[in-house]
Formats: structure tokens, C-alpha cells, sequence
């Protein structure tokens, strides 16, 4: 044997030692497929031979011996071919996968067994320009961008190549036990410009398909004040969507989602927000407020269903929180309380004494007046305070009572067309007079007719008339019984004068009160109180 052939054959063996066990069975497969099954071993004829020496008896045992001999021969003829024929069929397979990848190798998934690099870049190119990503939207919705689409390729970078070339061809009958797995990077490109002109066309990326984000917000509902949630919506910032998008496919992803991109413009105030919770719990304290007005026989329920109105609300129900707005309706609804329940000034049928007869009376102070300012406050802090309660307003003037015209049967008529005087108490006349008002002949003097009340009562009071440019006054009239009702205008006695009634008022008459005699005045201040209506009419 040639020194070449016998160092091939110690590699062969070396190489084949350097291998799992499981080798062997391989060989011997490999073998078997080479020289056939009937080559190796003559057992049957070996056992037929025993039998026919059986039959015909007992052989010398030279022939045996000779016999022996021969099968000896035979076999090691046999085992050294098989030997050749093994490892010629071994190197013949070193050989084919010096240029190849051996069986069961797998890269990027791609079976590459028995393939080239040129085959397995050409069978990964094939599989890679097939891409296609797949961009999750919400509500289920998903969208597919070809790679065709935005010049999608594969640009080889050499790992197959390198990965053949680590590859061992003495070592291939592993593959047949070992397969192996590879990881190569992808070398790809594209077209950034195509991919955000191809995101762009995607339905969900246009804006009229596209829901703003809505806040969660604080509204009134049925009984109370509630906080709806927010809306997330599905408006998309370009931007954020497309870095994300070319980022997943510069990774050759399959797909990309622009919830966990975090492309979605999200509300700025969720259910959750502490602000918005404290706003619906202090507007639910004021929804429980109810306040029952009382006006005689007459009431007015106010509760949340009037005061949740009171709030500036936007074109989604949103409250929109303005201490101005609630103020402002505070006092409207105030307001319109008084339009509605004041009666100062207002017309009232009233029984004239001398006529007999009801006659209407307008004008004067007397009646019922909600003092608006007052109510006002009082009733936003009841509100704030969530207070439940019935009550009548704050008036700043009032009658004595709500019914009829509210005059009731203790009043003082005066009748200036007349001019007498009357003083009814609990329906009964107590005193009556005649009298002189304020002189006709003057404008600024003329009694004025209307309803009114009595101020207070004074005793030793001096009237006094406009102060003059040296400090003295217009004039000073000195009285014992003052009974003011009307600013400056009130009843007195008069004791300058001597005669009262008829038609001395037209041209000497007062600066415009009622002028009493001295006696009828005493009686009437020791029976009047204040707040007494007084009745004056021509």
C-alpha cells in the first residue's frame, strides 16, 4: 500500500473516531447500500452445509480444516472491500459537502440542507423580498404593508458564506444526527420614503377616520353628579407611528402595533384623575342642597335638578367649573324670586271709607321686597354647605301679611282728595281727623299717594327744611308726636294751625306731611306701631 493511501485511510479512521458513536451505524448503513445484502456473512449457506454434513455423516476433519480456511479467506476479502467501499463512500461524502451545508442545517429558519451558499441566499432572498408586516390597530383593525411596496431586498453581507466555511466536510455524517440552527443577520433595505407614504394611505392613518381623545369629565345625571370616562380614541401621531413602523421592519418584524408603539394621543384627565373626583364629590354636596321657599301659602323647591344648570357646561356635557357663571345664575334665580313674590309698589285693592267702595291703590313702599344681595350669599353658602331646609328669604321689606292686599285690618287711611285721616286697629276705628298734606302749589311738596308703612315713633322732634347758605335751616318746626313713612314725609301735629280739612292743602298746604291737630296726632302715637301700613290716596 502506497504511503498516500495509507495516510488517507488514517484520517478516514481519525476523522471517523472524532464523531458521536452513533457513527458506526451509519457506516454500516452506508456500507450495506454500497456492496448489497448478500455479500457479507453466508449464514444460511453455513447452516444448510451443517445440515447436509448431518445427512451424509461425519466429514474428515482435513476437509473441515480445509473448509475453515477457505470461509476465513472469504471473510477478510469481504471486510477489507467493505472497508474500501465505506470509505470511499466517506470521502465521497466529505467531498460533496465541501461546497455544501450538511443535512438538517437550518438558517433563520430556512432548511439549507444539501444547498450552496448561492442556493441558500437565493432560496433566503426569495423568502425575505416576500415580506410583508402587518400594523395592529385599535378596535381590532389591522393592516398589511407588502415589502414590494416599499422596495424591500436582501442584501447579502456573507454570513451563509462564513457559516460553510466553519462547516468541517470530514465532520458531515453529523448532520444526520446533530442538526444545527443558525442565526444570520438580514441584511435588508428599503425605502423610508415609500414606507411613510404606504403608512400614510392606510385607513386608520387618515384623519377623517380618526376619534380625538375625549377626557373624562363631571356631569349631571338623573339624581347626581357623576364622572363620565374618558374616551381614548383613535387619533394617531404620525410621527411616533412611523419610527416605530421602520423600526420594525428594518428588523424584518412581522408585525407592529401602535397601542404598545404608544402612537395614540391619549386624554389628559382619565376617571381617576383626584381632581376631577373632587370636583364631582363637592358638586354632589351641592346637588343634595334643597331649599324650600316659603311665600304664605306658596312654595318654591330649589335642589340640584335647578342647581346643576347653574354650571357652565361644554358641547360634550363636560362641567366647566367658573364661580362667576354659578354666581351669576345665583342672583338671576334670586331675581327671579322678587319678580315673582316682591309686592312693594305693586297695585292693591283697597276700601275707601268715605267712597264707600274698593279703590285701586299703586305705588309707595309698603309690600314685600326680597333683599336681593343678601339672599344671594346666604343661599350659595347653604348650597356649598349641602343644606337642607325651608325657610322664607331675607326681605329688606315686608307686609304683614300674604293675603288679599296685604294690609290686614290695623292701617291708617288717608285720604287726600278729602283730606281725613282714619286709623283702624284690629278693624276698629280708633281715630279719625281731619287733616292739611302738602301744598299743591309746589311740585316738590305734594303729598305722593301710594302704600306705605310707619318708619318708627318720636317724641319732641323738630323738622327741620333745606339748610341755608349762613347755616340756618329753610325752617324749623318743632312737634310732639313724629310718625315719618315716607323719607321726610311723615303724620305730626301742626300746632301753628288753627283750621285743617278742606281745601287749605292746595295753596297753603305743607312741605308735604300730614299735618294733625294736636290731640288726634297724641291718640294716634299712642296707638300706632311700627310698621303699621299706611294707605295715601287722592
Amino acid at each position: 500500500m502506497s504511503k498516500k493511501k495509507k495516510k488517507l485511510q488514517e484520517n478516514q479512521v481519525e476523522a471517523a473516531g472524532a464523531v458521536d458513536p452513533r457513527i458506526d451505524e451509519a457506516m454500516a448503513k452506508i456500507v450495506q447500500d454500497t456492496i448489497g445484502n448478500d455479500t457479507v456473512y453466508d449464514q444460511p449457506k453455513k447452516k444448510k452445509n451443517r445440515k447436509a454434513a448431518k445427512a451424509s455423516g461425519q466429514k474428515s476433519k482435513m476437509k473441515k480444516k480445509k473448509s475453515k480456511n477457505t470461509a476465513l479467506k472469504v471473510t477478510g476479502i469481504v471486510a477489507g472491500v467493505v472497508i474500501l467501499l465505506a470509505g470511499a463512500a466517506y470521502g465521497v461524502g466529505a467531498y460533496y459537502y465541501h461546497d455544501k451545508f450538511f443535512k438538517g442545517t437550518e438558517i433563520n429558519g430556512i432548511n439549507c440542507e444539501n444547498m450552496t451558499v448561492e442556493e441558500t441566499e437565493d432560496l433566503i432572498r426569495r423568502q425575505v423580498e416576500d415580506y410583508k408586516i402587518t400594523v395592529q390597530f385599535r378596535g381590532d383593525q389591522a393592516q398589511e404593508i407588502l415589502g414590494s411596496d416599499i422596495g424591500y431586498q436582501y442584501v447579502s453581507n456573507g454570513d451563509a458564506e462564513k457559516i460553510l466555511k466553519e462547516q468541517n466536510p470530514l465532520l458531515w455524517i453529523r448532520g444526520y444526527f446533530k442538526p444545527e440552527k443558525y442565526e444570520a443577520a438580514k441584511n435588508i433595505s428599503f425605502d423610508e420614503n415609500q414606507l411613510r407614504t404606504k403608512l400614510d394611505s392606510l385607513d386608520c392613518m387618515i384623519a377623517e377616520n380618526q376619534e380625538a381623545p375625549q377626557d373624562a369629565y363631571v356631569t349631571f345625571q338623573e339624581t347626581e353628579f357623576v364622572i363620565v370616562d374618558e374616551v381614548q380614541g383613535t387619533t394617531i401621531d404620525e410621527n411616533t407611528m412611523f419610527e416605530a413602523l421602520k423600526t420594525a421592519v428594518s428588523e424584518s418584524r412581522p408585525d407592529v402595533s401602535a397601542e404598545e408603539a404608544g402612537a395614540y394621543a391619549a386624554p389628559s384627565v382619565t376617571k381617576d384623575n383626584q381632581d376631577l373626583i373632587a370636583q364631582r364629590d363637592m358638586l354632589n354636596t351641592y346637588a343634595k342642597a334643597s331649599i324650600t321657599y316659603t311665600f304664605g301659602e306658596q312654595t318654591e323647591l330649589l335642589d340640584g335638578s335647578i342647581i346643576k344648570d347653574w354650571f357652565d357646561y361644554d358641547e360634550n356635557g363636560n362641567i366647566i367649573e367658573n364661580e362667576d357663571t354659578f354666581k351669576a345664575n345665583a342672583k338671576e334665580y334670586v331675581k327671579s324670586l322678587a319678580a315673582k313674590y316682591d309686592t312693594v309698589g305693586k297695585e292693591r285693592s283697597f276700601h275707601s271709607t268715605a267712597a264707600g267702595a274698593d279703590i285701586t291703590v299703586k305705588g309707595g313702599s309698603y309690600g314685600w321686597k326680597i333683599n336681593q344681595k343678601k339672599e344671594v350669599a346666604q343661599l350659595i353658602e347653604e348650597i356649598k354647605a349641602g343644606t337642607v331646609t325651608t325657610r322664607e328669604p331675607i326681605y329688606s321689606s315686608t307686609a304683614v301679611s300674604r293675603d288679599g292686599n296685604e294690609i290686614g285690618n290695623t292701617y291708617v287711611e288717608v285720604d287726600l282728595g278729602n283730606q281725613h285721616m282714619w286709623f283702624y286697629k284690629d278693624g276698629q276705628l280708633i281715630v279719625d281727623s281731619d287733616f292739611v298734606s302738602g301744598n299743591m302749589s309746589y311740585k316738590d311738596r305734594v303729598t305722593p299717594s301710594g302704600v306705605y308703612s310707619l318708619y318708627y315713633k318720636q317724641r319732641d322732634k323738630t323738622l327741620r327744611g333745606k339748610k341755608n347758605p349762613d347755616g340756618t335751616y329753610e325752617y324749623e318746626s318743632p312737634v310732639k308726636y313724629w310718625m315719618p313713612f315716607n323719607g321726610g314725609v311723615g303724620l305730626h301735629d301742626a300746632s301753628w294751625r288753627s283750621n285743617f280739612g278742606g281745601n287749605i292743602y292746595k295753596t297753603s298746604g305743607s312741605h308735604g306731611c300730614i299735618n294733625l291737630p294736636r290731640s288726634k296726632a297724641q291718640v294716634l302715637y299712642e296707638n300706632i306701631e311700627k310698621d303699621v301700613p299706611i294707605v295715601c290716596f287722592y
